[in-house]
């Protein structure tokens, strides 16, 4: 009898040796960790966890808040960017809900191929996340994936802050109201119309909750 897949997810700063501060960069990072355990604690098997310095990781139950939690932290650590790797799998071992280390299984060494294939083929700085499963169609995921990234690291500074109010209002939906980011980000309708359609913020995020429905009908039994 399967057991049910767990989605592992490996955090990773880019250029951290390079970064000045760096003991300030770690101090933010757990802080925003802590916040996002306590979020997202219905779908946390084992938290986010820092665990060599640079690196950090979580093991949870697949769902489709996925990518608005990972968005979340990237948009919180901004300027520092931040790689993703997800592992859909099993695991063998016996876990710890309170540090996310120590368990082993597919769904670990999933994750850690799928951050290697960003160290391999980042597409020009631009991918910050991979998916590995065992399903043989993880390419063409993957290939949605890589191009949302796409899209975001191609926005300007104007067009993130969509995305960022969104996040910061708890809504990861392409149906979002404009109105509100009229009042919150304090500049005319017509600019924020042109902000929304010259980002196709839309279909970022539709593409992004497919892409996580997809991950939980794998992680079924």
């Amino acid at each position: 009898m399967k057991t049910q897949k767990l989605l592992a997810i490996i955090g990773d700063i880019i250029d951290s040796k390079n970064i000045k501060n760096r003991s300030k960069v770690q101090n933010k990072l757990n802080k925003v960790l802590e916040k996002i355990n306590k979020d997202y604690k219905e779908y946390i098997i084992s938290q986010w966890t820092i665990t060599l310095g640079d690196e950090f990781q979580v093991l949870i139950k697949p769902n489709i808040e996925i990518f608005k939690m990972l968005d979340y932290i990237s948009y919180k650590m901004d300027p520092v960017n931040i790689r993703f790797g997800l592992g859909l799998g099993e695991i063998y071992t016996d876990i710890q809900y309170e540090r996310s280390i120590g368990s082993d299984g597919p769904a670990y060494w999933n994750a850690r191929e799928a951050i290697n294939l960003i160290h391999q083929n980042n597409y020009y700085g631009n991918s910050k996340i991979s998916f590995k499963s065992e399903n043989e169609n993880d390419e063409i995921l993957n290939n949605l994936i890589y191009y949302t990234d796409w899209m975001r690291e191609n926005w300007t500074r104007t067009q993130k802050e969509i995305l960022y109010t969104l996040l910061e209002d708890d809504i990861y939906d392409e149906n979002f109201k404009q109105k509100p980011l009229v009042e919150k980000i304090g500049v005319s309708k017509s600019s924020i119309s042109r902000r929304v359609s010259s980002s196709g913020i839309q279909l970022y995020l539709s593409s992004r909750n497919s892409i996580a429905k997809e991950i939980v009908n794998r992680g079924r039994f």
